[in-house]
């Protein structure tokens, strides 16, 4: 607590990292820093409802490979929009996770994110489901494309 505020600690994600149940006090609320430059793979803890939230932030663009945040196991899934800019005319698109939707990948800004600023958020609101909302950054010469699949 900080002068009548809420402090948010950081993690700093350096590698793949399972979000698994027992770390639900330990990076639930944090911000979640993605600084892995070769992407990495961060997979959610189940979805049962507990109002967990993980907050995402691109520390670390992407230069080769991608992130991705998935969902514990194929009964859950991710529901919510996320919101692109293109940075060539800075129109704004919104992409809606579809019904079996449990994965987003962010591709090194090609398309779909990865940039440096971008920020995700997780909530865990109910036996298998996620929803996320979220701001991406579609770069220079590139088109916003749907960062959601159902892979898991």
């Amino acid at each position: 607590k900080i002068n009548g505020g809420l402090l948010s600690p950081t993690r700093v994600i350096t590698g793949n990292v399972d979000l698994d149940a027992s770390a639900f006090l330990t990076d639930s609320g944090k911000i979640l820093v993605l600084n892995v430059a070769s992407g990495c793979t961060v997979t959610l803890p189940a979805a049962t409802g507990t109002g967990a939230q993980y907050h995402f932030f691109v520390g670390t663009a992407i230069t080769s490979n991608q992130y991705f945040i998935k969902v514990a196991d194929a009964t859950d899934t991710i529901k919510g929009i996320v919101n692109m800019v293109d940075i060539d005319t800075d129109a704004l698109t919104a992409v809606t996770a579809k019904d079996t939707d449990d994965t987003i990948t962010l591709n090194g800004g090609t398309t779909s994110g990865g940039a440096l600023g971008e920020t995700l958020t997780f909530t865990d609101i109910a036996t298998n489901k996620y929803v996320v909302q979220g701001n991406l950054i579609v770069p220079a010469g590139s088109n916003p494309a749907d960062p959601f699949s159902a892979t898991v």
